[in-house]
């Protein structure tokens, strides 16, 4: 995976809502290299690589660029898993994220992904070869690097929103329904919205333009900013069913 210049229709109805981001190329992406790729692996994802994202959010709080306590982490896929990983295990850092078809276990402690991820031995051997031997085969070092196993680090305060294809092969949806639960048992606040089929990522145009606005309609009732993309009702032929929402957001 690998950010690069160019239009992102996320980020930019972000920036039209008055947001700024800032969109990381943590270590394992691609494009820099194969050094680059290489210290993203051996269990790498779950320290150093999330690290690296906490450093670009400590900078952009220390530059002024983003008051304290005014910052929102995203991410689809494995960065849904980085985005439920910082608001778990750096409390203090984020005031909500974003997880689109997130992991939220990982390695020995993912019962979801098995037969999605390891059907194949080759597929089996890179993830493997990312987790590393603790992530993959002990359990307590997967669950110490799961945010499933660690929802009680997260504060009080904090709103968590995740959208979810219903069919998802890579991440199957109980990742982010057994999250949910979790949540529901601290009374936590957010929304999680599930798309009937839809696989690994949200792609049929109707379901994304509700998700926008879904995640707009979130982020802005977090920080407080105006809502322009009207009620759920102007975006209609889509997929989505709201299976849960704790007053998120402009709800």
């Amino acid at each position: 995976a690998r950010d690069t210049w160019g239009f992102n229709p996320l980020v930019q109805l972000l920036c039209n809502r008055g947001f700024r981001v800032m969109q990381v190329n943590y270590r394992g992406s691609t494009g820099f290299g194969a050094r680059f790729i290489q210290i993203g692996m051996d269990g790498a994802f779950c320290k150093l690589l999330q690290q690296d994202i906490t450093d670009v959010a400590t900078y952009v709080i220390n530059e002024g660029l983003c008051a304290k306590n005014r910052l929102a982490i995203i991410g689809g896929s494995f960065g849904g898993y980085s985005a439920l990983h910082g608001l778990t295990f750096q409390p203090d850092l984020y005031k909500c994220c974003v997880a689109i078809c997130p992991l939220t276990a990982v390695g020995a402690a993912d019962e979801q992904s098995k037969k999605s991820f390891s059907g194949s031995p080759l597929i089996k051997k890179y993830w493997q070869r990312v987790f590393g031997e603790n992530v993959s085969y002990n359990k307590k070092f997967a669950m110490d690097a799961s945010p499933l196993y660690n929802t009680d680090n997260i504060r009080n305060m904090a709103s968590v929103a995740i959208y979810h294809g219903v069919d998802d092969p890579r991440a199957p949806i109980g990742h982010s329904r057994k999250f949910v639960e979790k949540l529901k048992e601290r009374n936590i606040k957010g929304e999680f919205v599930s798309f009937s089929g839809e696989g690994h990522g949200i792609s049929k145009e109707e379901n994304r333009l509700f998700m926008y606005h879904r995640i707009e309609k979130f982020l802005c009732g977090q920080f407080e900013l105006s809502i322009r993309c009207g009620d759920d009702d102007r975006w209609v032929n889509n997929t989505a069913s709201v299976e849960w929402s704790n007053s998120a957001g402009g709800d």
